[in-house]
């Protein structure tokens, strides 16, 4: 049985809670007219003002707010009118007294609170074994939160010293590049004064022997100074004839061959002579055999 018109208004069907709300534009055009009750006909082409369209926006809001209430106040009223109209059935149909269906109506209302008290005790289970999960879960975002930082803080301290180690080598780096720099153009100068002077003595040595060979002067004294020697060697032979030719004050080849070369000449003449005289001493202790 349906009890839902006991609290319907007589005078005609019940409101429908889904039935949304007069418009409040209802009597009037919108802005290409304002023709009804409520238009007038000198705001005719004009849009809705700012602020009454926005008090028109809030009391929509109010109207939608009260009919989601009143939505839930009839919900509630039709479940108690529902529930009456099962105790006047119950007592139609069995012919019960009040006290019998009083207690009736008590057992069921107890059944349904034993049925409430499990339910209840089983939400209670599930949120406190939510809050659990929850607190769990906080410590174990907190937890991971906390290695975040660390492994943060870490790799902060870490590309520090990165930078730092980098920067280092780097001025390190171009102090040994400037140093070095400085050696090469210290080489390099010191190169150059090295080709400058083999300039200056190779224009030296062309100069004299440029001198040389344009003048006679030097031409003139080794030829008077060969002169000089010859009539020296000459006198020597006449006064001193005990005296070797090949003394180095009266020699004519001194400026030719170097005092190193003439003693080994002179050790190859004695080798040779002492070769000969072994060889004059075997020549005659053969003949004397």
């Amino acid at each position: 049985m349906n009890y839902q018109n006991y609290i319907d208004s007589p005078g005609g069907p019940g409101s429908n809670p889904r039935q949304a709300p007069p418009s409040p534009s209802q009597g009037m055009n919108h802005p290409n007219g304002m023709n009804g009750g409520m238009g007038m006909g000198g705001m005719a082409g004009y849009p809705t003002p700012a602020g009454q369209q926005s008090d028109l926006n809030f009391i929509m809001s109010m109207v939608e707010d009260l009919s989601a209430v009143l939505r839930q106040n009839q919900q509630l009223s039709a479940s108690v009118v529902e529930k009456v109209g099962r105790v006047r059935e119950k007592a139609a149909t069995m012919d019960l007294s009040n006290d019998q269906l009083v207690a009736a109506v008590a057992s069921e209302l107890n059944a349904d609170t034993k049925n409430v008290e499990k339910e209840n005790s089983e939400l209670r289970k599930a949120l406190e074994k939510a809050e659990y999960d929850k607190k769990e879960n906080w410590k174990l975002a907190c937890h991971g939160a906390n290695i975040l930082a660390d492994v943060t803080e870490k790799m902060h301290k870490f590309r520090e010293q990165t930078d730092a180690d980098i920067l280092t080598w780097h001025k390190n780096y171009r102090q040994q590049l400037a140093a070095e720099r400085e050696e090469n153009l210290d080489l390099r100068n010191q190169i150059n004064d090295m080709r400058a002077a083999a300039c200056r003595a190779n224009g030296h040595l062309r100069d004299m022997r440029r001198f040389v060979a344009d003048h006679d002067v030097w031409h003139e004294l080794r030829v008077e100074n060969i002169a000089l020697r010859q009539e020296k060697r000459f006198w020597k032979r006449m006064a001193m004839p005990h005296l070797p030719d090949d003394d180095s004050e009266f020699s004519d080849d001194d400026d030719l061959i170097d005092p190193e070369e003439k003693k080994r000449q002179a050790a190859l003449a004695a080798e040779k002579e002492r070769k000969d005289k072994e060889d004059a001493e075997g020549g005659g202790e053969g003949t004397s055999a």
